[in-house]
């Protein structure tokens, strides 16, 4: 089987005969339903292949999808003009780089339907050349425009560039208003939905679809998707693994699934690493290895947010999750649009609860907000993680929490406001035993008050209760004394208490007893 990996354009997918899961359906429905769409899904998700499959079914490119559902359902296959706009390929804190990109595209554009010299600026120029395209071709003409937000999402943090960006792209997507008589079909597409920025209302309000339980799964592979066309593959994978197919469905599942974009969504399995998994026939952070959150992390970071939210505990309205702002104002958003969070429920009133979808994301930004947290490289804690993972897998009390304070011992704590001290410790904690893999769960609510940390082995079942500038004895008290070990479920487990101290002074623990 030939993978796809790297290749985002239709045609060159089809004529080198590479795997197409079939989307044309659900294309189908879309351009036979609506004329303005936007479609937000995370980086690397087949946003760009989904935009290169609209431009050859409006090219009128019927050869590409024989054999697929597009052929039974489509009896008329017109050839439109087609202006299609990649914001992908450029790094747009290059001050020019935006102006380069558009002028290029519609000098283009202008060698083939002409050129008015009395159109100056981007948005006139753009109108004209549409307007010339449906004169010339008798047809209307199709506006598709790929990672619209990139100009933007580039320039967070230099707002007098983003400014100009903005300006230049509501130039560009306002011509959907002016010319809205000459276009037959428009699509944007993106990771992040600047809600407050002006673009959308320049572009004449293009129907959100980002959380259509219709089109949840047109990007992305669903479950079906996965079995219906790779299940031979998952099977030699299983057997290069020494697994059963299950099992290896098993743990696709976990590392990759997971992905939900609407209320009613099936599991969508994140497309990148499953495909780059089922070609390597290795396990490994492919997606988040292709590119890090820096910005997320830097906001994470200045708003001293409470990381052990990412439990599970995230709550958001649609609107909250729908429209990232003005760049930093949402990190909710930011989060769920960027694929870092998901919705993991909802409770048929008003709220969305979020969580990582799956093993790859969450082991991956939690290693990364341990660089950002630290200020240093994660390879600078290589050997310490390793001690840590070791001790707490062997289950040496002693062990795993002299190597906790080895490596908090190296983290700067900037603030000196003893409240703030405490949430980085906190943090810092988390982060720490997250990094292992483990799941630990930091203020876990049972009857009676909540577990300060959490967390399980194979064989024990741990209870961490830390107190601040007190003592470990005082700590190890309150377990038995709010009865910890009797309301949790540990089946099997050996349960161990943990009575902690954090010295504000010393910025560390300095002590602990084991109960």
């Amino acid at each position: 089987m030939k993978y796809p990996i790297g290749i985002q354009t239709f045609e060159k997918i089809i004529t080198g005969g590479y795997v197409y899961v079939d989307k044309t359906e659900l294309i189908y429905k879309l351009v036979n339903s609506g004329e303005y769409y936007f479609l937000s899904r995370p980086r690397r998700f087949g946003k760009s292949l989904l935009t290169t499959t609209l431009e050859s079914y409006f090219l009128g490119r019927k050869e590409l999808f024989r054999g697929l559902a597009m052929e039974r359902l489509e009896k008329n296959w017109t050839a439109h003009p087609v202006f299609h706009l990649d914001f992908s390929a450029a790094d747009y804190t290059d001050s020019a780089a935006l102006d380069i990109r558009i002028e290029l595209a519609i000098s283009n554009w202008e060698n083939k339907y002409g050129k008015n010299k009395i159109e100056k600026n981007f948005g006139e120029r753009l109108n004209g050349v549409i307007n010339r395209a449906k004169e010339q071709t008798g047809q209307k003409a199709v506006l598709l425009i790929d990672e619209y937000d990139k100009p933007l999402t580039d320039t967070i943090g230099r707002p007098e560039q983003q400014d100009r960006n903005r300006a230049l792209l509501q130039s560009i997507y306002g011509v959907m208003k002016r010319a809205d008589s000459s276009i037959r079909f428009a699509f944007l597409t993106g990771v992040t939905r600047y809600g407050k920025l002006g673009i959308f209302s320049a572009a004449n309000n293009p129907q959100d679809i980002s959380m259509s339980n219709t089109y949840a799964t047109i990007c992305g592979i669903s479950e079906s998707e996965l079995h219906n066309y790779f299940d031979s593959e998952v099977q030699n994978f299983a057997d290069k693994m020494a697994v059963t197919k299950d099992e290896m469905y098993e743990l696709l599942k976990r590392k990759y699934d997971g992905y939900h974009f609407s209320i009613e969504s099936t599991d969508i399995y994140n497309p990148f690493s499953l495909l780059n998994a089922l070609s390597d026939k290795r396990i490994d952070n492919y997606w988040f290895g292709t590119g890090t959150p820096t910005y997320l992390a830097k906001m994470l970071k200045a708003r001293n947010y409470d990381l052990t939210k990412f439990n599970g505990e995230i709550n958001s309205t649609e609107e909250g999750i729908a429209s990232f702002g003005n760049g930093d104002e949402n990190i909710t958003a930011a989060l769920y649009q960027g694929g870092y969070l998901t919705i993991k429920g909802y409770d048929g009133r008003r709220f969305y609860q979020l969580g990582f979808p799956n093993e790859e994301v969450a082991d991956g930004f939690m290693q990364y907000l341990m660089i950002e947290y630290s200020g240093k490289g994660l390879g600078a804690f290589d050997d310490d993680f390793v001690a840590l993972r070791d001790a707490i897998e062997s289950d040496n009390v002693d062990g795993f929490m002299q190597q906790i304070q080895v490596i908090i011992s190296q983290i700067p704590f900037e603030s000196n406001e003893p409240k703030l001290i405490e949430a980085n410790f906190r943090n810092m904690l988390y982060l720490t035993i997250r990094s292992t893999g483990h799941q630990a769960k930091i203020e876990m609510p049972v009857l009676g008050g909540r577990i300060d940390v959490f967390f399980e082995t194979q064989a024990c079942a741990y209870i961490i209760e830390c107190k601040r500038d007190l003592s470990a004895t005082e700590a190890l008290a309150q377990i038995d004394e709010k009865k910890y070990a009797t309301r949790i479920s540990a089946a099997n487990k050996r349960i161990v208490k943990i009575g902690a101290n954090f010295s504000t002074a010393e910025r560390n623990l300095t002590g602990w007893v084991v109960g």
